[in-house]
């Protein structure tokens, strides 16, 4: 995480456009007019360029020269694609940080387990929000910063694709006991049961996007 001293207006701005991606605020097609951000966001061209040139690397934006900017299109293939991949990389993130959490992580996870049992089951976007802190927080974990820069980057298209289902989900489809059992596999240092618990979380709510788009 960047120290608040650090961070720039293309930071700033790169935030805040993702947020608007990913959360559908901008829709799936959508043209991006670099001058109605600058007036929204506040801030210049350059840091706004920059933001989406780096959006355009995680496959959020797409650029076409001399046609346009553009919000990335969603298809039922990207959910497939998306889910092979992440179930891969966050069953090694539990499995590192099985091995590496230090206390500090492990508080941060367990702040973030008792938050999400005070959500309600329907307010869907909380309950995203702390899926999101949590899945990034045991990724910091791992204490490898490349395989959480991978981890975040497939975490952001899956939840653009959950929006999408945002209404059609129900409060069974969501397991709420899967981040404390996730995290006491882990406070147990046992890699395998992390590993287990990790795989299963990953591939039921999969299942339950998959049924309800």
């Amino acid at each position: 995480m960047q120290n608040e001293a650090t961070i720039t207006d293309a930071d700033r701005a790169y935030e805040r456009i993702k947020d608007m991606i990913v959360t559908l605020e901008m829709s799936p097609g959508a043209v991006i007019q670099e001058h109605l951000l600058k007036e929204r966001l506040e801030l210049g061209r350059t840091p706004i360029r920059e933001a989406l040139k780096r959006l355009e690397a995680e496959n959020l934006v797409i650029i076409k020269p001399r046609r346009g900017i553009f919000v990335a299109d969603i298809t039922i293939t990207d959910l497939t694609q998306i889910y092979e991949v992440r179930i891969e990389l966050e069953t090694l993130c539990a499995r590192l940080a099985a091995q590496r959490a230090t206390p500090s992580f492990i508080n941060r996870m367990e702040l973030l387990v008792d938050e999400y049992r005070t959500i309600p089951e329907d307010d869907l976007p909380a309950l995203f929000a702390i899926d999101r802190k949590f899945h990034i927080t045991l990724a910091d974990a791992t204490l490898n910063s490349f395989l959480s820069r991978e981890l975040e980057l497939f975490y952001n298209l899956s939840l653009r694709i959950w929006y999408l289902a945002l209404n059609s989900i129900q409060s069974l489809d969501i397991d709420v006991d899967a981040h404390p059992n996730i995290l006491a596999a882990i406070k147990q240092h046992d890699t395998d049961l992390a590993e287990e618990r990790m795989r299963e979380h990953i591939r039921h709510f999969h299942q339950a996007i998959r049924k309800n788009l």
